[in-house]
């Protein structure tokens, strides 16, 4: 992951320098990711790790099935 981070770093400021970047849109992403993540921490310390893989499937399922349809249709 912190590679992944130090890598965006510069997607972001190429981004940012050539005016791609909606800021109010941007905004309000980030500080719903903030209150997101917390609830997702506390979620996942009482949900099993067999239900969450299970979210995580069908989440990542729904996602393909979708690129394809976009590709497809």
């Amino acid at each position: 992951m912190a590679i992944t981070f130090i890598e965006s770093i510069g997607s972001t400021v190429g981004k940012v320098s050539t005016g791609q970047v909606e800021y109010y849109p941007a905004a309000i992403m980030v500080v719903a990711s903030l209150i997101a993540a917390s609830l997702g921490a506390m979620a996942g310390k009482k949900i099993d790790t067999k239900i969450l893989q299970t979210i995580l499937a069908l989440s990542i399922s729904a996602t393909a099935i979708q690129i394809w349809l976009d590709i497809l249709l």
